[in-house]
């Protein structure tokens, strides 16, 4: 699985994700958790998808984010990738993501 599904095409692990400017990722104590913040509420993500958006700068690829958390948790990147794609895929699903290809 190297595409992810998105309005108007698929997204290859070669190109770049940032957070949509709609949103911000930050600490919240209240739910003891890092979360997006939107306009109409707020998301609260797991390890995972915190680990995961914390490297969607604009710059690092699907791949780069995946070797860069391949090494930080030791899981094998076949595994890690299937993982962060469906992540990803809900995020774009929810628009929170941007990819740049």
């Amino acid at each position: 699985m190297n595409d992810l599904p998105r309005a108007g095409g698929a997204t290859s692990t070669a190109d770049c994700l940032t957070i949509s400017k709609l949103f911000r990722l930050q600490w919240e104590p209240a739910q003891n958790a890092h979360v997006l913040l939107y306009p109409e509420g707020v998301l609260v993500l797991n390890e995972t998808a915190h680990a995961i958006t914390g490297h969607c700068d604009g710059k690092a690829t699907v791949r780069e984010i995946v070797e860069a958390l391949s090494c930080a948790y030791e899981v094998d990147e076949s595994t890690l990738t299937a993982d962060a794609l469906e992540c990803l895929a809900d995020l774009a699903g929810r628009n929170l993501v941007i990819f740049k290809p």
